[in-house]
């Protein structure tokens, strides 16, 4: 049990003040949420083996992307797991398990049923995440060859044996089910955050852990579960001394010991992390959905209410954040494609008042984004989830141009990051491509690596990234 002067001492430990960062590091998602990298050299091919400065086996896989932390790398694996590896070497340096029966506290005789449960569906889940990891990759190619018979009946097969190895996991484990979660996503697809000093993640079973860099964990709070049955992506974030969260209601907890501060009701099926901005010393959080949120207390205020209204469940990546400027981008198959530029008014009491004012509002590409809108030098970039690359002014939302980047197969998960003098472009299938920015499409260069939905991140001449089954880093020489 957690003593008071246990609490005392975290709560000096931490602070309401975060560590400024160190030179180098990536603290969050997409570094700050806008994925600018300026002035480091990327590797451009990754098909020279010469580039890989090292590559590790992971334990399972993850669509949550890497941060760096003081030469650290931490992220996050299937299904409740936080990693931490050496940046330089690729070295695991140790690994911590958040499933529900990692984190509860009981009885001596209930915690040896459940122990004994969980060995056993351990032993199950070894065995069953080969099968998993042979029908993923049976599922890729079949659709490259859909008319495999083949290739179909294994796959069938797969699944049946899959589903029966896990009902022998038994009742005892069934009390600790995590709740549902599309293969595609799964549960560990939230990049974790840092202040420089600890590591914050959250899971789509609903639970949020804190560590120290030493893997020792600081406290664990089990939430509430997601709103759908898709699981979720929602990074944590550090705004205004508090850590958001969202699986269901936008939570914000106490960095220190998790204690719930505010809950806030979203407006709907999201997987988005919310942008942050402060005005006149007040901190706010906007949502893709057009959710106007002020962090000191979780009001929601006046808000683009329009932007939901068409497919309330489309909304996938984050807003970024340049200047006094939001730019957004989101769409469904066929029927809706939408991008639009928000203002942020000259005062705090003007915001809480009216909102963000409009500046354009286009249409765009009729498709999902789920990477987020990318702003460099006065030009939006955006890509759907079909590769459909655009470029639009910041300042009118006027397209610039409108390219489709070719031969990419799946889906574009990763979001569009600007590293150095290039801008990355990258597919689930393995491919990447390497843009130069500017006012016409001009494709720089192209390579391939194993299957990914993460996106890289950048420091000096190293390139982190996380496949589905490595961790690889890229040194330019």
């Amino acid at each position: 049990m957690k003593t008071t002067i246990f609490l005392i001492s975290l709560l000096a430990a931490i602070g309401c003040q975060f560590a400024p960062a160190r030179a180098g590091d990536v603290l969050s998602w997409r570094l700050d949420g806008n994925g600018l990298f300026p002035g480091v050299s990327a590797v451009t091919d990754w098909t020279d083996k010469s580039g890989i400065a090292w590559e590790t086996p992971l334990p399972a896989r993850s669509n949550g992307c890497p941060i760096l932390v003081g030469g650290k790398l931490f992220f996050t694996a299937e299904p409740a797991t936080l990693v931490c590896a050496d940046a330089k070497s690729g070295k695991i340096l140790w690994e911590k398990a958040n499933e529900y029966a990692d984190l509860v506290e009981m009885t001596p005789g209930k915690a040896g049923e459940m122990a004994a449960a969980q060995a056993k569906a351990r032993e199950i889940a070894e065995k069953v995440a080969p099968l998993e990891r042979e029908l993923y990759r049976s599922e890729r190619r079949l659709r490259r060859d859909q008319d495999n018979a083949e290739l179909k009946a294994r796959a069938e097969e797969l699944k049946n044996e899959i589903a029966a190895m896990k009902q022998q996991a038994g009742p005892a484990a069934a009390q600790m089910n995590k709740p549902p979660a599309h293969d595609t996503n799964g549960y560990s697809s939230y990049t974790p955050v840092s202040d420089g000093k600890h590591v914050w993640a959250s899971f789509g079973t609903g639970v949020v852990v804190c560590y120290d860099l030493e893997g020792k964990r600081v406290w664990h709070q089990r939430t509430e579960g997601p709103d759908h049955d898709w699981g979720g992506a929602c990074s944590p974030t550090l705004v205004d001394g508090k850590l958001i969260v969202r699986f269901k209601d936008y939570l914000a907890l106490d960095p220190a010991t998790g204690e719930e501060l505010w809950k806030t009701p979203s407006g709907g099926v999201t997987f988005n992390c919310p942008a942050s901005f402060e005005l006149e010393g007040r901190h706010y959080l906007y949502t893709a959905r057009g959710e106007l949120i002020r962090t000191s207390d979780g009001k929601k205020l006046p808000s683009q209410d329009f932007i939901g209204t068409a497919k309330p469940w489309c909304f996938f990546n984050t807003p970024s954040v340049i200047g006094k400027r939001l730019y957004c981008a989101h769409g469904s198959e066929g029927e809706q494609g939408e991008a639009y530029a928000l203002e942020i008014p000259a005062s705090a009491d003007l915001l809480e008042k009216d909102g963000l004012k409009v500046i354009w509002h286009k249409q765009v590409d009729k498709n999902r984004y789920y990477s987020s809108p990318l702003v460099h030098e006065g030009i939006v970039y955006l890509i759907s989830r079909e590769y459909q690359m655009q470029a639009l002014d910041a300042a009118t939302g006027d397209e610039i141009w409108s390219e489709k980047v070719r031969g990419f197969t799946g889906t574009a998960y990763p979001s569009l990051t600007l590293a150095g003098e290039v801008i990355f472009v990258g597919a689930e299938d393995g491919n990447a491509a390497f843009v130069k920015p500017g006012r016409k499409f001009e494709e720089v260069s192209r390579t391939r690596i194993d299957p990914y939905r993460s996106t890289p991140i950048f420091d000096g001449e190293w390139t982190y990234l996380r496949t589905q089954e490595k961790l690889l880093a890229f040194r330019g020489k």
